[in-house]
């Protein structure tokens, strides 16, 4: 990611909607973390899969995907 980009991130956490709740959803169930359906509502399904996510890539496990989440998400 550029560093303009990684400045830009918000925190997106259960309760969020919207266009980046679904880069979110799509980005976990790309990744292998189904996150239920990719309807732009970060519900428990959602909350769930980043759970997963975050605790399989070694990152604070706290539910709201940040700065490191997207980081580890959009890793090439």
């Amino acid at each position: 990611m550029g560093s303009k980009i990684s400045v830009a991130i918000s925190i997106v956490e259960k309760g969020a909607k919207g266009n980046l709740t679904w880069i979110l959803q799509a980005a976990l169930y790309l990744d292998g973390f189904t996150p239920g359906s990719l309807n732009s509502d970060f519900g428990t399904a959602t909350e769930s899969a980043l759970s997963k996510f975050q605790k399989a890539k070694k990152i604070t496990a706290d539910k709201k995907a940040g700065k490191a989440t997207f980081t580890k998400l959009f890793a090439v």
